[in-house]
């Protein structure tokens, strides 16, 4: 804890980590929620609504899926307990105006939980499998831990539900974490493995996350008031094992990111021990084989190329990508692919991809998605780590932004800087979960 900061102050982040069934009978009800308005968004929560109410009449019966979200995808927090709310760390600006990101280091006698995934990112996919007949259960995780042991505990989930004909679902570093889990005996009871932008040969995100210059990184610590993003990354980011696993094994020109030597002197930099410890993950985790689904993003501003320049990291960008993760490092050997135009984030979210999932959990097939990548082009842009770090500066007060701000301000934290955009690329169109989450350009903030 730190000194001097208060912990037991209720936030209406804290009011809102309603578990699952209180949500679904809120959403379901039949006067609207306004605080649940404000916090989905009026289109999204016009979308969950009719799930709720669809879902709620009729349960599913088909066979069980799991649904894992990705890295940050799951709230942190400590249990209150005495009948208040759940004190909600991850994700909450107001806490994290009071510095209090901090706490989220990972270190021995840690008291954080996992508290439920993120429900906005995550719920309308797991209720629009249920509306198909499936048996979802949306999961979560503690994403700063090491991905064999949350492998191994997803395992244990498996084994004791008892379940065959299992499939699983996995955004992103979920993805990873359903690929441990099969590592194991209940590994067996998996029939289908649909992963979701999944970053199996790692992300470049993960190098400038530990430099300090990741648009996440840079954004949260627009909202901390105490800290900068150097700071953070030093002392918060650089404490998860599971962050150190998603560093990048292809795309490296010659770098080995798993050699303390390689990374720059100025800067934040990795601790060395868990360097070593996050190397070889690939063997810790299952190969592909016909039950693996992957769907990969593309057409979108990612980081797919990384070198050392003097004593920075350049990385070049170009539309191979998410956002995120770039389409050589998301593509698994033996497994079958799809492509999707989509950002990062709106994966769990596009009504196309989740249409896509469904198929390949019913029948293992879809016509949904490209059969091969269809890029559009544009000239790559290399940028390095001193450029980004001049990316949002200052800070932002959260208690006078207006809601469409705020929800702006969460929706675009993955986002790439702006000089990261391939210069002649065409215009792309914005999905239709970007559509409902975007609001009016008047409303943008820390841009």
């Amino acid at each position: 804890m730190n000194p001097g900061i208060p912990t037991d102050h209720i936030t209406p982040y804290d009011r809102m980590a309603l578990d699952e069934g209180t949500l679904l009978t809120l959403l379901a009800a039949p006067q609207r929620h306004a605080g649940l308005v404000e916090y989905f968004g009026e289109r999204l929560h016009g979308e969950l609504v009719k799930l709720a109410r669809a879902t709620l009449r009729k349960p599913p019966r088909g066979s069980r899926v799991y649904v894992l979200p990705g890295i940050m995808g799951s709230q942190l927090g400590l249990i209150r307990g005495e009948r208040r709310p759940n004190d909600i760390l991850w994700l909450d600006p107001i806490d994290f105006q009071l510095g209090r990101m901090t706490e989220l280091r990972l270190a021995e006698g840690s008291r954080l939980l996992a508290l439920g995934a993120m429900s906005y990112t995550y719920l309308k996919l797991t209720l629009s499998l249920r509306k198909a007949g499936f048996d979802a259960v949306l999961l979560d995780y503690d994403w700063r831990r090491d991905i064999a042991s949350l492998g191994r505990t997803l395992a244990g989930r498996i084994s004791a539900d008892g379940k065959q004909d299992v499939g699983l679902v996995g955004h992103s570093m979920g993805g990873l974490v359903a690929r441990a889990a099969l590592m194991h005996p209940a590994g067996s009871q998996v029939t289908r493995l649909v992963m979701l932008g999944t970053p199996n040969s790692g992300s470049l995100g993960a190098i400038q996350a530990v430099r300090g210059t990741y648009s996440v990184v840079r954004k949260l610590a627009m909202l901390d008031l105490r800290h900068d993003a150097e700071f953070l990354a030093s002392e918060v980011f650089s404490t998860f094992p599971g962050l150190y696993e998603l560093l990048p094994t292809q795309g490296l020109a010659g770098v080995d990111l798993f050699d303390p030597a390689t990374w720059p002197t100025q800067g934040p930099r990795p601790v060395p021990g868990m360097l070593r410890a996050a190397a070889g993950l690939t063997g810790r985790l299952a190969a592909a084989d016909r039950r693996f689904h992957v769907v990969v993003g593309c057409n979108r501003p990612t980081a797919t190329r990384v070198a050392r320049r003097d004593d920075d990291f350049e990385y070049e960008y170009s539309l191979r990508g998410d956002g995120t993760v770039p389409i050589g490092l998301a593509q698994l050997e033996g497994a079958h692919h799809r492509y999707v135009d989509c950002n990062h984030s709106d994966l769990p979210l596009d009504d196309r991809v989740i249409a896509g999932t469904i198929d390949l959990l019913a029948e293992g097939k879809t016509r949904r998605f490209a059969a091969a990548p269809r890029i559009r082009g544009g000239t790559r842009v290399r940028v390095r780590d001193a450029e980004l770090r001049r990316e949002y500066l200052g800070k932002v007060d959260w208690s006078h932004m207006t809601p469409a701000e705020r929800r702006e301000f969460l929706d675009t934290l993955n986002e790439p800087p702006r000089r990261t955009q391939p210069r002649t690329a065409a215009p792309r169109r914005a999905s239709k979960a970007s559509k409902a989450r975007k609001p009016a350009k008047r409303a943008r903030r820390g841009r």
